[in-house]
This record gives structure tokens, sequence and C-alpha cells, in this order.
């Protein structure tokens, strides 16, 4: 395909796959500029269905027209192959700008904020992602965050699919068959289930926590080890791993993973306006960060225990010297000892 020439788009080389075919650099000759053109593979072209997907991933796109989203410029057809026209987005992959302990809170809300306004404009249009990813998100030179691939995309009842999707990613369609990237699927994907926009939600938690803390919240050793982890597991909160999370933005972080999606956001809009409201804090220094202090050693109770007993004595020696020698003084017997107090934990 390198080297080869569609209508007036030749094509340079190739930069990507997502979930509807491969993704090259090509030069529009017409008008003297670089574009993207996503290729629907020449084996799949002959397929009806196919095709109609590849042109419903174009539109749904197209419709969307957001500075976050990337944006489509044409649907093509030359020599029997058919190609999306896209923009092409200059930068880095937010995979490839996750810094090992996690992002500062200020670099987090510059780009979770737009992200998650890009997630809200397609749910506003009726589309689901359903293959959100750090991958699928593409940060420009200037730091603007721009989503891509929406090759799994579901709209409304209809749904994009393809088989050309990269591993993890299985492309199939149904009620009971799997849909997304293994790593970040809701546990409503992992299980097969029916899923809505509150899908991508959770898909969004999943990219913060990895942004918040250089780790993914569901881990394993196998496909099968990761779907089982989103399913059960409840990932170390994010204050534990970034000290300069807040309380607050590991609550958001946390409400985004539930495993039941009525107890998620249940917009993309009302999320984007917490993430907003986090940065108004952090901006006013009303925002602090509250680290994890480490949990003492030692028999539970103790600390409490001791401070109580000291009180108690205290509290005797006190009414002991009110009271003096009358005969009608009251017997307090100051408490020396830990006898009849309940253990709890620290």
């Amino acid at each position: 395909m390198i080297g080869r020439v569609l209508n007036h788009y030749k094509i340079l080389e190739r930069i990507g796959r997502g979930g509807m075919g491969e993704v090259f650099l090509a030069e529009d000759t017409s008008l003297d500029r670089k574009v993207a053109l996503k290729i629907l593979p020449e084996e799949l072209s002959a397929n009806e269905e196919r095709r109609e997907r590849f042109e419903r991933e174009a539109k749904a796109v197209a419709a969307l027209n957001h500075p976050n989203i990337v944006t489509i410029h044409s649907v093509e057809q030359a020599e029997g192959v058919q190609f999306i026209t896209m923009e092409l987005v200059q930068g880095k992959r937010l995979s490839e700008l996750l810094p090992k302990g996690g992002m500062a809170l200020s670099k987090f809300l510059e780009l979770a904020i737009p992200i998650t306004e890009g997630v809200s404009a397609a749910h506003e249009q009726g589309i689901t992602h359903r293959d959100l990813k750090p991958d699928n998100i593409m940060v420009t030179e200037k730091g603007q965050p721009k989503i891509l691939d929406f090759g799994l995309a579901k709209l409304g009842l209809k749904t994009i699919a393809s088989p050309g999707s990269e591993l993890p990613t299985e492309a199939m369609t149904g009620e009971g068959r799997i849909v997304g990237t293994v790593s970040h699927m809701s546990p409503e994907q992992a299980e097969g289930k029916s899923m809505d926009h509150r899908s991508d939600i959770f898909s969004l938690g999943v990219v913060f926590y990895e942004m918040l803390t250089g780790q993914r919240p569901f881990r394993g050793d196998s496909p099968t080890a990761v779907l089982s982890s989103i399913l059960k597991d409840s990932p170390q909160s994010v204050t534990e791993l970034n000290p300069e999370a807040s309380r607050d933005l590991a609550k958001l972080c946390r409400r985004c993973l539930a495993k039941d999606p009525t107890r998620r956001y249940q917009s993309a809009l009302d999320l984007r306006n917490d993430l907003e409201e986090l940065k108004q804090d952090l901006d006013s220094g009303a925002l602090e960060a509250l680290p994890v202090l480490p949990r003492r050693r030692g028999r539970p109770g103790v600390g409490i225990g001791v401070a109580l007993a000291l009180l108690a004595a205290a509290i005797g020696v006190f009414a002991l010297l009110s009271l003096g020698d009358s005969p009608d003084a009251l017997q307090i017997r100051p408490l020396t000892s830990f006898e009849g107090m309940a253990w709890g934990p620290t």
C-alpha cells in the first residue's frame, strides 16, 4: 500500500491500526497537505455489511464536529478500495505521555476536562465509543487531546464493529459477545451484556486512573484474569499511589469505576462539571492534597485506650480534690488499667 496513489492521495507510511482497518499517512496532492487515511482492508471491501459499517463510522464522527474529536474530511473510493480521509493529528498518544508515578494534578485536569467534553459531545449525538483507552487519545503538540478511532462505536441501537481490530480488541456484535479492549472494558462489556454511554464513563475512569497513578486499576496475567479483576476487584485508591491526588478526586475515580452502571456518573457532562469544579478549587488553592499516612503497627486500639485511660485518671483526681474528705464525698476510682475497655481498629 505504501507509495500507492488513491484518487489524489499518495500513501506515504503506515501509522496505526484501529477498530476498522489500517491508518496511513498520506499527501493530499490537490490541496498540498498531509492527511490520515483509514483504509478498509481489501478482503473486507466486498462485504456489503462491512462497507455500510465503515460508512456509518465516518458519518457518525463527521457529524460530531468537536475540537477534541478527530475531524473527518471525506469518505471516498478508488480502485476498489474504500477509505476515510481525516485530519492528521501531530503529537503523541496519551499512552506515551503517562509518567510512571502518575501525572501532576494540574496536568491531569488540563487533559481530563477536554477529553470528557469530547466524550460528552459524542454521547449527545447518541454515539457510544466503546473503546476508550490512552492509545485512542492523541495529544497535539499544543497539548490538546483528540479522541480517535470510533471503529467500535455504537450508534443508538446499531453498532459499528470489525474483525480487523488489533488484539486484545475483539470486535463482535450481538448479545453475549465481547466488544472492546480487555483492559479498559466496563463490567457489562466484559460479560457481553447490553451497554450504553455509561460504559464509556467506566472506561474513562480506567483512563483517569492510569493518568493519575501510572498503573491500570485492573490487572492480570491473561485477558481472562483481567476480565475477572474488572468484575470482582476494587482497585487501590489513587490517593495511596499518588500523594498529590485529593480525596475528592479519588472519589470521582471511584464513582466512574463503580461496577453497577446506576452508581456511576449518569452523564459525561456531569463528570465534566465535577472535574471543572476540582480545577477551580485547585486554581484557588482550596484543593489540597491529602496524602495517605502509613498505618501504625501494633495492637489496634492501644493509642486510643491509653488516651482514654489518662483522661479517666485525670477526671478521678480532679473529683477527689474537689470533694476533699467529706464523708458524703463520691468515691471515684481512677481507671488505671484497660479493664472494661473495648478494643477497636485505629
